[in-house]
């Protein structure tokens, strides 16, 4: 089967939106349990100027092969995943090594291959390097931290699902992440999305408009959220 890919007004409209407004919305559409469908907080943006990422997610656990060669099938196969799948597209990369501050999984080689091939960013819950450089391509990051060396990384597994700091990832998720983290949006929310999002929009403003007014109290606050209704 052919991977899914975003239609243009899609992904000019999520591209348009951070992504808490996005998780919110998505609560509006009951898809799923609230505390489903992000990335936790260790995972973090490196370039928050950057602004929005979204594409397709490519899975692919990674290890540190210590005492022997490393594989390099995996390395391969990730590469020629990304040139059939089409973009854009986000590495979700597990670390299943043992020794996450001990490796790092890409830096600007890779990143910048990476990038010709039609992926915007990678997300790990491990690490990565070579920021500054990564970050003047305009290639997004997400990580726990920073490691200098890449050690003896090897890919292990590509396109099979992934779990990123308590969310599961599978290969054609589409992920959205900005300053605040990451959230996965389910295909089958896009349609409706944009009615959610813009109604998120309203209430909040409506909140802080009244937040922001001389008439302002908090029983007044509490009638506009209808609290105790």
């Amino acid at each position: 089967m052919s991977p899914r890919t975003l239609a243009p007004a899609d992904l000019e409209f999520l591209r348009g939106v951070d992504s808490p407004t996005i998780a919110n919305a998505l609560e509006r559409l009951d898809l799923r349990d609230r505390s489903d469908g992000y990335l936790g907080g260790d995972v973090a943006c490196a370039f928050p100027e950057l602004g929005v990422m979204v594409g397709t997610a490519v899975t692919v656990t990674v290890g540190n092969a210590l005492g022997r060669p490393a594989d390099q099938t995996g390395y391969w196969e990730l590469w020629e995943r990304l040139d059939a799948t089409p973009g854009p597209t986000v590495i979700a990369m597990q670390d299943a090594s043992g020794t996450p501050t001990r490796v790092a999984y890409a830096g600007e080689i890779m990143a910048t291959l990476a990038q010709r091939l039609g992926a915007v960013g990678i997300v790990t819950d491990g690490a990565l390097r070579d920021l500054d450089e990564v970050r003047a391509k305009g290639f997004h990051y997400f990580m726990k931290q920073a490691v200098v060396s890449h050690a003896n990384f090897e890919l292990t597994r590509v396109g099979e699902p992934v779990r990123l700091d308590g969310q599961d990832v599978r290969t054609g998720d589409v992920l959205h992440g900005d300053v605040n983290g990451v959230v996965v949006v389910p295909w089958e929310g896009l349609a409706a999305l944009p009615d959610a999002v813009e109604t998120i929009r309203l209430g909040e403003r409506r909140d802080l408009d009244y937040l922001a007014s001389p008439e302002f109290t908090l029983d007044g606050y509490k009638e506009l959220r209808s609290y105790g209704k």
